[in-house]
This record gives structure tokens, sequence and C-alpha cells, in this order.
């Protein structure tokens, strides 16, 4: 029984390191090319996450599609509008901005965090929003009379979706012409602008992609907890920045790699633990990840 309930819980793991690794790699995307943090991405996530309910209950109430079709479509719209927000925050904040200290695109991008969650909760009259489960019917993968093991539908197309888009992300920074660009960025901006890339083009693409993969990652969150909050982006930002900073910030697999980490440590933690005290010890293990490896993971 013990062995079934750790197997249990690895299944369990699988979705929250989907989750982390799509928001990690939202940073790593971006700081690849400016060597700026972007405090916004949680609060971003956060944005389709309501976004993705809130159109999935209006696409039950105004349609006669079936189940999957107003989930693709909520979630699609979702991650469409997600985009938008992003493209226009990178033309706002991030592209005035690139030039300057450090320091000033970090504030800017944590003023963006607060305008979004108090947008979103002024909408909402700060209220969360809950989802009634879609596609939770477990499927058994061991039936036993002690601990039966199982997934649901959902958490398969999650999975293979999160993993789908962060393996996509790797080739193409690995093989795609955009990906030799963005490395060449990450480099050296100025000696690629010399070379002949076109700077706007590739860090207006590295945001949008960065806010997609965000965005999905909000997007999963509202489908596979079924709740948003106004206030949930802060913790999750703070956890995948982490994430990336040891993933060595410049490398999709290293933070992969760290997502996998703190995915299994937060859920065996849970399982064996106190729940009330596993933020606390996520970011324990976090610092303390961050003074024995300072360079990163910098897997390739």
């Amino acid at each position: 029984m013990a062995f079934l309930y750790i197997l249990q819980q690895l299944l369990n793991a699988v979705q929250i390191i989907a989750i982390y690794a799509l928001l990690a790699a939202a940073f790593v995307l971006l700081y690849g090319v400016t060597n700026r943090i972007n405090l916004a991405f949680g609060a971003i996530a956060m944005w389709s996450a309501y976004v993705t309910i809130m159109m999935i209950s209006l696409l039950q109430g105004a349609t006669f599609w079936p189940l999957i079709a107003v989930v693709l479509g909520g979630g699609f719209i979702a991650l469409a509008n997600t985009a938008a927000v992003g493209f226009a925050l990178h033309h706002l904040v991030i592209a005035p901005l690139i030039h300057r200290r450090s320091q000033v695109l970090l504030i800017a991008t944590i003023a963006v965090a607060i305008v979004l969650e108090e947008t979103m909760r002024l909408i909402n009259s700060s209220r969360e929003l809950w989802l009634r489960p879609v596609f939770a019917d477990p499927i058994p993968l061991h039936v036993s009379n002690n601990f039966p093991i199982q997934v649901t539908p959902l958490q398969i197309a999650a999975v293979i979706l999160a993993f789908g888009v962060v393996g996509s992300l790797i080739l193409l920074m690995k093989r795609h012409r955009f990906g030799v660009f963005w490395r060449a960025c990450s480099e050296d901006l100025k000696m690629a602008a010399l070379c002949g890339v076109n700077i706007p083009l590739i860090l207006a693409g590295s945001f949008v992609l960065a806010s997609g993969c965000a965005g999905l990652a909000g997007s999963l969150i509202a489908l596979l907890y079924g709740s948003a909050s106004f206030v949930m982006g802060t913790i999750i930002g703070l956890k995948t920045m982490f994430v990336a900073v040891i993933g060595g910030l410049r490398s999709l697999s290293g933070a992969f790699l760290a997502a996998t980490v703190l995915g299994l440590f937060e859920t065996f933690w849970s399982a064996y633990l106190e729940l009330a005290y596993r933020d606390p010890a996520a970011f324990c293990l976090l610092t303390l990840l961050l003074v024995l490896k300072p360079e990163g993971l910098r897997v390739r």
C-alpha cells in the first residue's frame, strides 16, 4: 500500500511540474534577451485563469456546444487575450525601459502585476471564481482494495499539452532560426544587433511567447484546480522565479529540471507533512539550492 501511495503521489506531481515548467520557461524566454526579471508573469497567469473560467462559464450559458468545445473555446480565448495583454505590455512597458537600469524594469513589472491584480479584483468584486470539475472522471490505472491508482482525462491532456509546449520551445531554441537569434541576443545583445539581428522583433516575440506560456499555465491551473484568485499570482510568480534562477535563467532545460525538483518536493511534503508549512519549506529548499548552486543548474 505504501508503494502504491508513493506512485499516486508521483502521478500527482507531474501536473504541478508541468505548470511550474511553463511559468519558469516564461522567465527564461524574457531574461535571456533582456537580462531583466519580469515579476508580472504570476499576475499574467492569474489573469488567464480568471479569463478561462469566465469564458467557459459564458460559453456554457450562451451556447449548446459540447463540453469539450466549450473548454477548448474558453481556453483559446483566454490564451489569445493573455497574448494580446503581453503584446500590449511589451510595447507600453518593456520596450521603452529595456535600455534603462535593471531596477527600473523590475519596479515597472511589479507595478504591472499590481495593476493586473487590482483590475481583475475590481471586475469580480474581490471574489474568487470557481469552475465545476470538467473531465474529472477517474481512470483507474491499478485496481486495488487497499489503494487504487488513478488519473483523470484532464490531467493526462494537461500534462501532454504542457510538456509538449516546453519540449517544442527547447527544440525551437536549438534548431529554429528564431532560437539562433534568441541565443545570439542572450550572449550579447549589442553584438547581435551589429550582426543584423532584428532586436525589436526578437524582444517582442520572446515576450509574447513568454506571456503565452504564463497564460497556458494559468488556464491549466483554473481547469485542474477549479478556481482563480486575484492574489494567486504573487506566490506562484515568486516560486517560478526561483525555479528559473536555479535553472540558470538562460536554460529552458535547466528550468524544467528545477521545476521537477520543486514539484516533487511540494507533492511529497503535502502527502506526508503539514500542508500549512509547505510554501515556507519550498522557499527554504529553493534558497538552499541557490546557496549550493549560485550559478544555477545550467543544463544544455
